[in-house]
């Protein structure tokens, strides 16, 4: 994943399914786990937090200050032939 743009991105105030986080330390994305679980993975480590049952507990419980929604692209890279 390649973070597009870092500046300029409003401060969140709620989570989507699909959103790109960006805080201090990492790159996150909220993702839906099944019909009605929700989790935030860290696309550095690749390690989801815990699993919730709404967007708004995910939030509730994961949201640190500061936190930005930023615009990425995933970017293939392989050996050219």
């Amino acid at each position: 994943m390649e973070i597009i743009d870092k500046s300029s991105h409003a401060p969140v105030t709620k989570y989507s399914v699909g959103d790109v986080i960006q805080d201090s330390v990492s790159v996150y994305m909220i993702v839906q786990v099944s019909l009605d679980s929700y989790a935030a993975i860290d696309l550095g480590r690749g390690v989801a937090s815990d699993i919730c049952g709404s967007l708004e507990k995910l939030y509730h419980e994961t949201h640190i200050s500061g936190e930005r929604k930023v615009k990425a692209a995933v970017v293939i890279e392989g050996e050219a032939k």
